[in-house]
């Protein structure tokens, strides 16, 4: 349970999300789950569970509730980008349809005791006319004992949530593209950074899988990198990280954590030190699970210039202590 509470509080999409630390450090909540998907063909009832709770031992919280809409972030990795304006929106009234359960009744805050888990439903009323379309929105909890809370922009402070995928309809064909599979062309040694950006060209998100085989001069496969199933939103590209770096394979992390901290945007990474030669790295992506699949080549070169430099510093006195010798030895 406590590893569930530690994915809402630092990763609410896994499909990461925004979801403020210090909000969570200072005012200790969590909520669960961190994100989920709703698909419904009109007209419907949707009544979905989840809950938020306080994991203090001593201080009562009181926290608001509030709707907000989100779309992918600048950065190609998960973050979210609170939205104002929802003329773009298939149905801008959607969220005039849905409410917050407390029980039976409606909630717009609640207040939590130490340790009080609190159960919450999610209540949305689709008439039968609601056209076909994704809708993707926060339920956020924001802590009334804080001055500092923004809910505009692509930051949410003061404030924690869980993240809801909403699909109205008959989903459209899947179609997406490869953006970009690349490597950097020379490495020294390893782990090896991959980029692997998708865009989403569909109507609704997609949560593509997928994986990178590695092969050497002789065509044989040394090594194979899973890619973490993250959720593409609609008409957005994404960047995707390899599945060590899911927040259940902790110690696996460690051997990449250098070279992931080193990148701005998310890259998939292969952690073998040790490479020589040329390489070939094969990537196979499914968007969904009956397709489409797409298959991408990247090619490298691996050489240790530090081995190298040591050799040539090795012959090099080597050669000195040869001509020293020679020029001390008589002449015959």
């Amino acid at each position: 349970m406590k590893k569930l509470f530690l994915i809402a509080l630092l990763l609410p999409l896994i499909f990461h999300n925004f979801a403020q630390k210090s909000f969570a450090q200072d005012v200790n909540v969590g909520v669960y789950p961190p994100v989920f998907q709703i698909t419904a063909n009109p007209p419907s009832d949707i009544r979905t569970n989840f809950f938020v709770q306080n994991l203090s031992d001593k201080d009562s919280i009181d926290l608001d509730i509030a709707v907000k809409p989100f779309t992918a972030g600048d950065r190609e990795n998960g973050e979210v980008s609170y939205q104002q304006d929802l003329s773009t929106y298939e149905d801008p009234y959607i969220f005039e349809k849905m409410e917050i359960l407390d029980g039976e009744n409606s909630v717009s805050s609640i207040t939590l005791a130490p340790k009080q888990k609190k159960n919450l439903v999610l209540h949305i009323q689709i008439p039968k006319e609601e056209t076909s379309s994704d809708y993707y929105f926060s339920i956020l909890f924001i802590s009334k004992a804080r001055d500092n809370v923004q809910l505009n922009g692509s930051q949410a402070t003061g404030a924690i949530a869980s993240n809801v995928l909403l699909s109205i309809g008959q989903k459209g064909k899947t179609e997406g593209v490869i953006s970009d599979f690349s490597a950097p062309f020379f490495v020294e040694k390893g782990p090896v950074p991959f980029t692997v950006r998708v865009k989403n060209t569909s109507s609704h998100f997609i949560t593509p899988k997928g994986d990178i085989t590695i092969k050497n001069i002789f065509g044989q496969t040394i090594g194979k990198v899973d890619l973490l199933p993250v959720n593409i939103l609609a008409g957005t590209t994404r960047r995707i990280p390899d599945s060590l770096q899911s927040p259940d394979k902790e110690k696996e992390f460690g051997q990449i954590k250098d070279v992931v901290l080193a990148n701005y945007y998310p890259v998939a990474v292969w952690p073998e030190t040790f490479l020589l030669g040329p390489y070939t790295a094969t990537l196979t992506l499914s968007l969904s699970d009956s397709g489409p699949v797409y298959v991408r080549n990247a090619y490298f070169f691996a050489f240790p210039l530090e081995a190298l430099a040591v050799i040539f510093a090795v012959i090099l006195i080597a050669i000195f202590i040869i001509l020293r010798v020679k020029k001390k030895l008589p002449e015959f």
